[in-house]
């Protein structure tokens, strides 16, 4: 199965967390990619490194690819340390340090049977670049509603979805496509020199009318203290190309980026989960 049928992987830590424990209790040996030129070419170069405790795992090395990428193939035992690891990071991680990648593209395996494989670079950008053994599939997606039903943020969402039980499909599909673009709203009206067209015309006050319905008083409540999308975003952004060459808004993160959009985003995506809706 390929990772993007797994409800809300990208959104939710919790699922995260859960599907990486499967793979990790399924498995006992991983594999990663010293990629040519720049990844780790002898298992000694992690030395000195946060990733020095999986040395004594180390098994073998070979000339080789993983997914159609080139370089030295590592065998590692599936030891603590490196579970661990594995852990923090998830399954499509790359071990790195600052500016220096060691290790990607991870591959499990059990007694020689590969469960799960990915493209570390990839994998939120390009479909079918993580995926698991289909054995795994019902262990996999049962864990995963277990994981989403257990968070808060679940059960108030299940209540939003029961105050809506006489608003149609249409009009709550079209209202949640106003709140993702958020972040659409805040750059067009902020100027910013890039960005996406909100698929809908909403001004401010009409956004915080359908907001109040959607998210919860915690959200909501940043919205209620300020009176246009600029006020979301107080720091300068660049505006032209120009402002980009100077530095103008270096210290601006886009919208999308901020604490208080993935919040939004949260609360939507586990809506949508309860819903059972696809936007």
């Amino acid at each position: 199965m390929y990772f993007e049928e797994i409800p809300m992987y990208t959104i939710f830590p919790e699922v995260r967390n859960n599907v990486t424990e499967i793979l990790l209790s399924a498995s006992d040996t991983a594999e990663f990619l010293g990629a040519e030129p720049y990844g780790l070419q002898d298992v000694h170069g992690l030395f000195g490194t946060k990733y020095e405790d999986i040395i004594p795992a180390y098994t073998s090395v070979k000339c080789g690819d993983i997914l159609g990428m080139t370089g030295k193939v590592f065998r590692f035992k599936l030891t603590a340390e490196l579970r661990k690891h594995i852990l923090e990071e998830g399954p499509t991680c790359i071990f790195s340090e600052e500016n220096t990648v060691y290790l990607e593209n991870l591959c499990l395996y059990s007694k020689g049977k590969k469960l799960f494989s990915c493209i570390s670079h990839e994998v939120f950008s390009l479909p079918h670049m993580a995926e698991a053994d289909e054995s795994l599939r019902d262990l996999i997606l049962n864990s995963t509603e277990k994981a989403l039903k257990e968070t808060p943020l679940y059960e108030k969402m299940k209540n939003t979805a029961n105050r809506l039980t006489n608003t149609s499909v249409g009009k709550i599909k079209k209202d949640l496509r106003i709140l993702f673009d958020l972040c659409n709203y805040v750059d067009e009206e902020k100027g910013a020199w890039m960005y996406t067209p909100p698929k809908y015309k909403c001004d401010f006050a009409r956004f915080k009318k359908i907001a109040k319905v959607y998210l919860t008083e915690e959200t909501y409540a940043a919205l209620s203290a300020v009176t246009s999308y600029a006020e979301l975003q107080p720091l300068a952004v660049a505006k032209t190309v120009e402002d980009v060459m100077n530095g103008i808004g270096k210290n601006a993160p886009q919208f999308i980026c901020t604490d208080y959009y993935n919040s939004v985003k949260r609360e939507l995506c586990m809506l949508e989960y309860v819903l059972g809706l696809k936007i």
